[in-house]
């Protein structure tokens, strides 16, 4: 049967046509964009249909207000199009999966770059996270430290991209792998981390590569195991 076509909401059509004139670069980086009234009168709708569009690009770090100086647009750059996927993503089981299967592709190649191309003394720093999970005193805390350790790879890539891959795999998998954590303990998972750093200082880099990989199918394994009883 043919079904009715749902009406869009304006705010959202005028957050999608501001959002599109930045991308395309109409309204550049640093640069005011029109007045509340000038947006009003050239989309020709409410005042309050303008704010609401203005305060979801606020949210998303693309715009920011000054006071009583007017709203300018941020920096847009690759990472910021991750962004744009978070408010997106439904957390159902197969898409923790995905994501974490996500996430092992792009560690493994943070490792396999840093091995290459980092400087003894950026590698080295791995172990002040290693030292943190070592006494951290709780699951939360070991959960924070060993985020830290994978996002400093990412960070020593200097790729904005992995980067910001791993700030949204901290914030959308947070409890599922700390519980994970949790109920299967530290010890493996300690014993990776520092393997992989031992391969990454001697720059054997298809072993640290190994290990990573090896890490991440124990996680994934263990998320799929943890998520079983949901399907039941």
């Amino acid at each position: 049967m043919i079904q009715p076509i749902e009406k869009k909401n304006v705010a959202d059509e005028v957050f999608e046509k501001m959002l599109n004139m930045i991308i395309e670069g109409d309204w550049k980086k640093g640069e005011m964009i029109p007045s509340e009234n000038e947006l009003r009168e050239a989309f020709s709708v409410s005042r309050s249909t303008v704010r609401q569009a203005v305060q979801r690009l606020s949210a998303l770090g693309i715009v920011r207000s000054r006071q009583g100086k007017g709203t300018y647009v941020e920096q847009v750059d690759t990472s910021f199009y991750l962004n744009l996927l978070i408010p997106s993503l439904m957390l159902s089981g197969g898409d923790s999966i995905s994501i974490l299967e996500f996430t092992k592709s792009i560690q493994v190649e943070c490792v396999r770059i840093v091995s290459q191309c980092a400087s003894d003394e950026e590698i080295a720093r791995l172990s002040d996270y290693l030292e943190q999970m070592r006494f951290a005193g709780d699951y939360e805390s070991y959960f924070h430290f060993d985020m830290g350790y994978h996002s400093y790879l990412a960070q020593l890539t200097g790729n904005p991209l992995f980067i910001k891959a791993i700030e949204i795999v901290e914030n959308l998998l947070h409890v599922y792998l700390r519980d994970i954590v949790a109920f299967h303990g530290s010890k493996r998972s300690m014993q990776q981390h520092e393997e992989c750093f031992e391969a990454l200082r001697a720059r054997e880099t298809e072993r640290a590569v190994r290990i990573m990989v090896e890490h991440y199918d124990m996680l994934l394994q263990r998320m799929k195991d943890w998520l079983e009883p949901e399907k039941a």
